[in-house]
């Protein structure tokens, strides 16, 4: 893409990111200095859309950005972003205490975030990963039901619920977390894989269906990410694109589902803030939405997740900018602690 495209792309998003309304080409012309013509404009417009940047909406003659114009802005034009001496300071005002206590000021930040966005924000306290096994047990509830319970060095693991096709005894029960806690205790959680749990049974002769149930809830309580905090649902459902009950009611299904939601915000990659747009999402009821996420760390121990989820239409620069920011603030702290 050229470089005039490149701008006129820019000036679209950023126009349709405040009004929520397709933009026109006289619109551009006349708002941007592109040194351009509205019929050149017109022109490159119908470019982008043929080579699928834009989308035109049936009731109007102006375009809106596509997925994969976002993505295309978010790969190649988020790096000439500069985030205003305004955000970093209202971010920086929110760590300017002496020991700052990092979840509460990621909680902050998160509230600051989801109001001048008006997206919702989410803060995910990860299970520490430093922990250590020190107790399983598992406990009966009914003849195809029962609890895991887990305790390290840290504290409990969430409780996991059990379910069974075939009763198994109260005996069987007890032995397979004797021998868990016999296999794992002092182990670091970080370290603990299905596969190895899954060779625990194999090398014990419990690799039976129960000892595979029982396995699964042990593995899903230590890669349990919960959510600490979230704010700022209503002003995401007051969203134009949330006014419909069809693009309305999916997310709301959504956002009632903890654990779902935890599940969504998986970093497959290595970048320091994950940006997925629409169907880059894999649960189809996020296809209208866009997902910004920072993971925050400190050596090998992971801090916390900062997630944004909103439409689309989102001030990406600006979003990214200030997580950016965070993070650099966040590895300022651990450098002076030292």
């Amino acid at each position: 893409m050229d470089e005039r495209k490149e701008r006129i792309l820019k000036a679209i998003i950023h126009d349709y990111v405040k009004t929520a309304e397709p933009v026109s080409s006289r619109t551009i012309a006349r708002k941007h200095d592109l040194g351009v013509s509205p019929a050149t404009v017109r022109n490159e417009m119908s470019d982008l859309k043929e080579m699928g940047y834009l989308e035109q909406p049936h009731t109007s003659s102006g375009r809106v950005p596509s997925a994969q114009g976002y993505r295309f802005y978010v790969d190649s034009m988020l790096c000439r972003e500069v985030l205003t001496p305004q955000d970093a300071a209202l971010i920086q005002s929110l760590w300017d205490t002496k020991d700052p206590d990092i979840i509460a000021c990621m909680q902050q930040t998160a509230k600051l975030i989801s109001r001048i966005s008006h997206n919702m924000s989410m803060v995910l306290a990860p299970t520490a990963n430093r922990s250590r096994i020190r107790y399983v047990h598992v406990l009966p509830t009914g003849e195809q039901r029962a609890i895991l319970v887990a305790v390290t060095d840290r504290g409990a693991l969430d409780n996991e619920p059990i379910f069974f096709e075939t009763p198994p005894s109260f005996e069987r029960l007890t032995h397979l977390g004797e021998v868990l806690q016999n296999a794992l205790q002092g182990q670091l959680l970080q370290d603990i894989t299905i596969e190895y749990l899954q060779d625990i049974l194999q090398q014990t002769q419990n690799n039976d269906a129960a000892g595979a149930s029982v396995c699964e809830a042990l593995y899903r309580a230590i890669t349990k990410r919960k959510i600490a905090y979230a704010v700022g649902t209503p002003e995401l459902l007051d969203q134009p694109e949330f006014q419909e009950k069809a693009t309305m009611q999916p997310i709301l299904n959504l956002l009632e589902e903890e654990e779902e939601l935890s599940r969504l915000l998986v970093t497959t990659t290595d970048q320091p803030v994950t940006v997925r747009i629409g169907r880059e999402n894999y649960d189809a009821k996020m296809h209208n939405c866009s997902l910004i996420q920072a993971d925050f760390s400190a050596g090998d121990e992971k801090l916390g997740t900062l997630a944004i989820l909103g439409p689309t239409r989102m001030e990406y620069g600006r979003i990214v900018g200030m997580l950016t920011y965070m993070q650099h603030l966040i590895d300022h702290m651990m450098q002076k602690e030292k």
